[in-house]
């Protein structure tokens, strides 16, 4: 082979190596986040809602098909809140079968349901997975985000009471700006306690009391342990949601009363208070 014929081999390897070789790496395509299984990827400016499931799924290409089209896949997914907290369990997927002839192109499938917690913040939820052969020990990991909309509650670094508010009815969406109400009327109040410490297993033990007081200082209604939250789960859940009602007596005076709300949490031995003021006409 004379020079010019061996430079030309060369060049040829070159060029060609990269490619070959690169069909041999493991890889990951097609990750899909659907709002159904095996359905089309989530819209753009769509989102999840606390509560939903997750579906998502991709495929694995350059696996290896042994002598007898052996393919023996492990694949895992798991999600992540947008601080980086795992909301299940990792699920691990594992793929083993035997591939004929026409077969030889096919791309195995991964799938999993992947369930947001029904109390869970708002942002950007990541899904870590990742896919192993098991005959080349060859591993390859990627990752996908999904939006998750709906209602947040400020952090606290202590037990705090948030987000109060006075409502008309159960199904008002917006508290009252002037929290007036009339004798014998139901008076609604939604709030958020947040800042308690976990136990083992993100255990949480969160209770509140109610008073009502009238403006002289005479205490018209009490109650102790007015709502308990006592739960373990994986998930650790970021806030616990209050709503109660008071009926007011009919023969109220006109007045401006306060309504006391004393929050308890008995694992990180914390006490909260918040006082707000409503008036009967």
């Amino acid at each position: 082979m004379d020079f010019c014929h061996r430079l030309l081999a060369l060049i040829a390897v070159l060029v060609l190596a990269p490619a070959a070789l690169d069909a041999q790496i493991l890889k990951v395509v097609r990750p899909i986040v659907s709002e159904s299984e095996d359905g089309p990827a989530l819209e753009r400016g769509a989102s999840f809602q606390p509560g939903e499931i997750v579906f998502f799924s991709f495929q694995v290409e350059n696996y290896k098909a042994g002598a007898t089209g052996k393919v023996q896949l492990t694949g895992h997914i798991e999600a992540f809140d947008p601080k980086g907290v795992p909301i299940a369990t990792r699920d691990e997927q594992v793929i083993g079968t035997s591939l004929s002839e026409e077969d030889k192109s096919w791309k195995p499938k991964l799938r999993s349901q992947l369930q947001i917690p029904s109390i869970a913040p708002p942002g950007s939820y990541r899904i870590h997975f990742d896919v192993t052969d098991e005959q080349t020990r060859q591993t390859v990991s990627e990752y996908a985000t999904f939006p998750v909309s709906g209602k947040g509650v400020d952090p606290s670094a202590e037990l705090a009471i948030r987000d109060f508010g006075f409502y008309r009815t159960r199904d008002d969406q917006n508290a009252l700006r002037t929290a007036a109400y009339r004798a014998g009327d139901m008076l609604w109040v939604r709030l958020d306690i947040i800042g308690y410490k976990y136990g083992e297993q993100n255990a949480i033990d969160v209770s509140y009391d109610v008073a009502v007081i009238a403006s002289d200082g005479r205490q018209l209604f009490s109650q102790e342990d007015a709502a308990v939250e006592k739960s373990q789960a994986f998930y650790p859940q970021p806030w616990v949601p209050g709503e109660f009602n008071l009926s007011l007596q009919s023969n109220m005076k006109p007045g401006v009363y306060t309504l006391a709300i004393t929050a308890h949490d008995s694992i990180g031995n914390q006490t909260a208070t918040l006082r707000a003021d409503f008036r009967v006409e």
